[in-house]
């Protein structure tokens, strides 16, 4: 099988030979072919901001590529529900295309251009925001997890999915501020239903992947569709090996709930089947050339990238004013 390899920003394929041995293969006989000559568009909008857009090419995979290489002098039209919005001015200091006009809650928003001889365009509908009820927090321990004296504190979110209709979402919490307080400690999706639903839904392709991330997990209103749910996540925070919780007076949260397109849940769907550093069979098997080539969602007509419209709620809390500070 042949297949060309192109770098584009975001959405990148990574494909692996699978032989029994290493063999060497030349890749440049396939530069010119679909791929190479494609522009790349990249943007994420929501009502909070104006539009911005960025605008690179394409790279061969064995080409040496150290930064990326934007676009300049494009003609970049937007439209905001069918109607033109005018053109996006192009920012030599960030590199960015850039217009003064905010989408609101369930605006159609599309980008049009032309690179070479290809139409390159995109669409998408900004979700309508979906607010976070309350936050209710509480702590066991001191317990045994990594060291003697960790613990556990267990996050509930409350929010109402609206009913009828297909609705993502992305949750994000962490530390209000890092250089104050107790820092954030290792965030725990395992045990909640809405990503052990995205677990199933991964696994049916990628065996073993758990519901674990640094930054936040997206999830849909798959069996919760229309109804009032808890989201149950934890944190664990270390208090052993000589590091006096004690001494703090101040551990305040910040969680996020995004509201995202589908096209936005798609993406970071496919971004978590390509992660080659996660413990399912996808990030074990990749370096011994058995895992099959992922590339992530793209839905930019005539080009490549992702083009996505997302709406936020925020919601802080002061943990300790419930939980009260760490014991003695």
């Amino acid at each position: 099988m042949k297949q060309t390899i192109f770098g584009f920003g975001l959405c990148a394929a990574i494909a692996v030979a699978a032989t029994g041995c290493y063999q060497d293969i030349d890749l440049d006989k396939y530069k010119g072919r679909n791929g190479e000559h494609l522009l790349t568009l990249n943007s994420i909008v929501n009502p909070d901001s104006t539009i911005a857009v960025a605008a690179t090419r394409t790279y061969f995979f064995s080409d040496v590529h150290n930064e990326r290489d934007y676009v300049s002098g494009l003609n970049i039209q937007l439209t905001v529900n069918g109607e033109e919005a005018g053109e996006l001015e192009f920012d030599a200091g960030s590199q960015l295309y850039r217009s003064a006009v905010k989408p609101r809650e369930h605006d159609i928003v599309g980008l049009r251009t032309v690179y070479g001889d290809a139409v390159v365009e995109c669409v998408d509908t900004v979700p309508a925001k979906v607010g976070i009820e309350s936050v209710s927090v509480s702590r066991k321990g001191p317990l045994s997890v990594y060291t003697d004296r960790d613990y556990i504190f267990t996050y509930e979110i409350t929010f109402t999915d609206p009913v009828g209709e297909e609705n993502y979402y992305f949750l994000h919490y962490d530390a209000t501020d890092w250089h104050k307080g107790v820092r954030m400690g290792e965030r725990d999706y395992t045990y909640e239903y809405v990503f052990q639903q995205l677990a199933n839904h991964i696994n049916a392709n990628i065996p073993g992947w758990e519901p674990y991330s640094p930054y936040g997990l997206p999830f849909s209103d798959r069996g919760i569709d229309g109804k009032t749910h808890t989201l149950v996540v934890r944190e664990i925070v270390q208090g052993g090996n000589g590091f006096d919780l004690t001494r703090y007076s101040e551990m305040d949260r910040t969680f996020k709930l995004f509201s995202i397109s589908k096209d936005y849940y798609q993406y970071l769907v496919s971004v978590l089947y390509s992660k080659s550093d996660s413990d399912g069979l996808h990030g074990g098997m990749i370096d011994l050339g058995i895992a099959e080539p992922v590339k992530y969602f793209c839905n930019i007509n005539g080009g490549l990238g992702i083009f996505a419209a997302y709406a936020l709620d925020v919601k802080d809390v002061d943990v300790m004013s419930m939980t009260g500070r760490f014991p003695k």
